[in-house]
């Protein structure tokens, strides 16, 4: 699969399933599976403008390489697994031990962070992975200062704040208060070369 279609394709699923399916004439069940069949909603996506190319096939691969597991495919229909705006309440695995956890923001989102902690911010809850490289990322699509966060989601977990695990690396919390936060990369984008290539340089290490 060519790998633009890939993600627009990506773009296009998560838009539907997380915020808009009225845009396909579909629903979502309480835990957010759609009311039709991949191969009725390929139909249903090929008829936008730009998607003609879409097929079956396209949108389980695009679910089957996710590496961040965005979806989710049960008998025959498809969801996003975290993410939602809309009213849907997925069933998560409560974690009681969390791994290593990273979130990705800017410097100028930093100072408001400290102060009043990761908040959802129009979503249901609050993303963290465990790949600092999928953090910083998204970090990068805000802005040109990236900052990497480690989340103490085992400190979390003992003082009652309650985590669960949406795929192999994104959990979710409600709310991460400043205390459990420790910035562990601050970055500098090099806007001399080319954007789509851009290179990471850390300018400093904080503890």
């Amino acid at each position: 699969m060519d790998p633009k279609r890939k993600i627009k394709l990506s773009k296009l699923l998560s838009f539907i399933l997380r915020h808009n399916p009225s845009l396909l004439g579909i629903s979502l069940d309480p835990e957010g599976f759609s009311n039709i069949s991949i191969d009725e909603l390929a139909a249903r996506i090929r008829k936008l403008r730009g998607y003609n190319w879409v097929t079956p096939e396209d949108i389980f691969k695009v679910v089957e390489t996710d590496e961040k597991g965005r979806f989710e495919i049960r008998e025959g229909r498809i969801r996003a697994t975290y993410g939602h705006s809309i009213c849907v309440k997925p069933k998560y695995e409560e974690v009681k031990e969390a791994p290593r956890l990273f979130h990705g923001t800017t410097r100028e989102a930093w100072e408001r962070i400290k102060k009043s902690g990761l908040i959802p911010m129009g979503r249901r809850f609050v993303h963290l992975t465990t790949k600092q490289e999928v953090a910083l990322n998204v970090a990068r699509r805000h802005g040109s200062n990236p900052i990497l966060l480690e989340v103490d989601g085992n400190s979390m977990i003992r003082d009652g704040l309650r985590l669960w695990k949406a795929s192999d690396v994104i959990y979710l919390t409600e709310k991460v208060p400043p205390r459990y936060l420790k910035v562990i990369r601050s970055c500098a984008l090099d806007y001399r070369q080319d954007r789509s290539k851009t290179n990471i340089k850390d300018v400093q290490q904080i503890s």
